[in-house]
């Protein structure tokens, strides 16, 4: 469940956002693949991790395979400052003085 909202089960906040993109050209694609990827960098392994199939289609979640990466590669880890997930609005004022 957890490709579905970017959670991560071990530490219960959302998974760390890639630290750059890049698009790689492929070689030879099919006809209905396509012609470049698109490749995220992790702050854990330091590796350009593909963030889209081959296929040239729209995924249903577009992270997908970006979490998929982070819930298999993060562990406990997250970047430094640890991001703050909250929006801080009204709601968020209201909330935090309960």
């Amino acid at each position: 469940m957890q490709y579905y909202h970017g959670i991560s089960a071990t530490t219960h906040r959302p998974f760390s956002p890639p630290l750059a993109f890049r698009t790689t050209p492929r070689t030879n694609p099919a006809k209905h693949e396509r012609t470049s990827i698109r490749e995220a960098r992790c702050h854990k392994c330091a590796r350009w991790v593909p963030v889209e199939g081959i296929k040239d289609v729209q995924p249903k979640v577009k992270e997908l395979f970006w979490w998929k990466h982070a819930a298999a590669c993060h562990g406990t880890s997250s970047l430094d400052p640890p991001l703050d997930v909250y929006e801080h609005d009204s709601v968020y004022a209201v909330v935090s003085q309960l």
